[in-house]
């Protein structure tokens, strides 16, 4: 299989990894917020807030695997790799049994003290908290799982199994709340299935490494590989566990629980989409560090353009539609919800967008670089600006200020890739508008003028669906008419359609 096959197969893997759950989510939230109520459902959603901070402790190690496990089979060293998942399967073992003692020990402090939550929900509470301090324990597992097979450049793999254990824990869950069970047994069963990722993904390198075999002990040699990671990636994670959730928890705790939960429905679809594109590109981080070590940089500029180009043309796509068509989709999907969403995921829409087109790539260019330190102090800095953007914010403006909080904070991002560009692709800024983004804007510009002749129509299921797909017929024809598509991703869907013959 060649790169182009391979990225293809890789692209569409992940979409595919994000596009499923999230359409699973489009039609089980109302369900959920019907069965659970608003004050149910947003403890449902701070299991994966409080799962969250305990992320901490894993050091970044997800990182390093992929990084090392890519270099390891460029220069096919059996040895390294056996040695790399051994000893990294055991640290994120102890990592996610410490993990779990924490947030089973702290379940009671945080139903009774930290969120406001109701004194009839209370025991259901802790119940729900130390099941997610179980959950924990599986996702460390989830997270080395993927690593390898990032690492592998097996996207396809990756996100199978992620559809699969994702959809079965969700559907089974609602099925579990509408059998009177409740949140707790919803969370109960999202736990069951997090828990079988880690034994499914070690089944997994196994076969897809013949030659590994699991070898007890801390390897030495391993943990000065990682050593130059663990540092900035315990630091890193730190900042990000203390912050990425931060919005939702002052929420929780200044607003309520029910607030958390309507400001976790617009989050969850803009974070879906933005983690979908993000993860369509993300080959590119092992790939980058592939020819990093055979030295073709050169190879590596041309890539990072092309897939410029690529990515901000699925952004404009993707998130002006969910701009301008926010309101009457939150309005079929979630009518209780809708008003006091829609100012939230409009803002949030705007930060995904320009968040995508400057931090998408550039964090994969910059950690397969090795460049951990310019990473750590980028991640460092955006972190503190939300943070503080977030408690003024919030205070100010209610859910509307989580949205602000997260739009200021893009500039930061924009820094950072001016900053990338510069000092480590030696692209300079114009270049790279001129070649890869004014032809998307351009033709997002047009594009948005065409959703807002269709917007009358989009009052309905059928209606709303009638319009996305006339919306991306039409993207996609100006798109190849005005050349944002090129031959590059005609000879990958060729590619693809090829290789995905040959699989079967």
């Amino acid at each position: 299989m060649n790169r182009l096959q391979r990225s293809s197969i890789n692209m569409l893997s992940s979409a595919a990894g994000y596009v499923v759950p999230m359409l699973v989510n489009l039609v089980t939230t109302p369900l959920l917020l019907h069965a659970l109520g608003d004050v149910g459902f947003g403890l449902q959603s701070l299991v994966a807030v409080v799962a969250g901070y305990m992320m901490l402790m894993d050091m970044g190690l997800d990182l390093p695997i992929t990084k090392l496990l890519a270099e390891d089979r460029a220069r096919q060293d059996a040895h390294a790799e056996n040695h790399l998942l051994s000893t990294t399967l055991q640290l994120y073992t102890v990592i996610g049994l410490a993990g779990m003692v924490v947030i089973v020990a702290m379940s009671a402090w945080l139903a009774q003290s930290v969120f406001q939550i109701p004194a009839d929900l209370i025991d259901q509470a802790v119940l729900v908290f130390r099941l997610a301090g179980i959950g924990f324990l599986g996702s460390v597992g989830l997270s080395w799982g993927r690593a390898v097979a990032m690492g592998l450049q097996r996207f396809d793999l990756t996100y199978s199994v992620s559809v699969v254990l994702s959809t079965a824990g969700t559907l089974i869950g609602l099925g579990a709340v509408y059998a009177g069970y409740g949140v707790v047994g919803y969370v109960l069963i999202r736990t069951i299935f997090t828990i079988l990722a880690g034994p499914i993904y070690f089944l997994l390198a196994r076969r897809l490494l013949p030659s590994f075999r699991f070898q007890l002990g801390i390897d030495r040699a391993t943990l000065r590989r990682v050593s130059g990671y663990l540092g900035y990636g315990t630091f890193n994670r730190i900042t990000s566990s203390l912050v990425s959730r931060l919005d939702q928890t002052l929420i929780g705790i200044w607003l309520g629980v029910a607030a958390a939960g309507i400001y976790a429905v617009p989050f969850m679809l803009v974070s879906s989409l933005g983690y979908m594109l993000a993860y369509m590109l993300g080959f590119i981080f092992p790939m980058v560090s592939e020819l990093q070590s055979l030295g073709q940089m050169d190879r590596l500029r041309d890539i990072f353009l092309r897939a410029s180009q690529f990515i901000a043309a699925l952004a404009g796509l993707i998130f002006i539609p969910l701009f301008m068509l926010g309101e009457p989709f939150l309005v079929i999907w979630t009518p209780t919800i809708a008003g006091q969403a829609t100012g939230v995921l409009r803002l949030l829409a705007v930060a995904g967008y320009v968040g995508t087109l400057t931090a998408t790539l550039t964090n994969s260019v910059v950690v397969g670089l090795g460049k951990m330190r310019q990473f750590t102090i980028y991640s460092t800095i955006r972190a503190v600006a939300l943070g503080s953007f977030c408690f003024v914010f919030i205070r100010m403006l209610g859910l509307e200020g989580a949205g602000w909080a997260l739009l200021v904070t893009c500039i930061v991002d924009v820094v950072y890739f001016v900053i990338v560009l510069h000092h480590y692709l030696h692209i300079a800024l114009w270049q790279l508008l001129r070649v890869a983004y004014l032809k998307p804007m351009l033709l997002g510009i047009g594009f948005a003028g065409v959703v807002l002749l269709l917007r009358p129509f989009a009052t309905s299921w059928l209606g709303l669906g009638v319009v996305g797909v006339v919306l991306g017929l039409v993207y996609l024809v100006a798109g190849f008419a005005t050349g944002v598509f090129g031959e590059t991703e005609k000879r990958a869907i060729v590619g693809l359609f090829q290789a995905v013959r040959k699989m079967g």
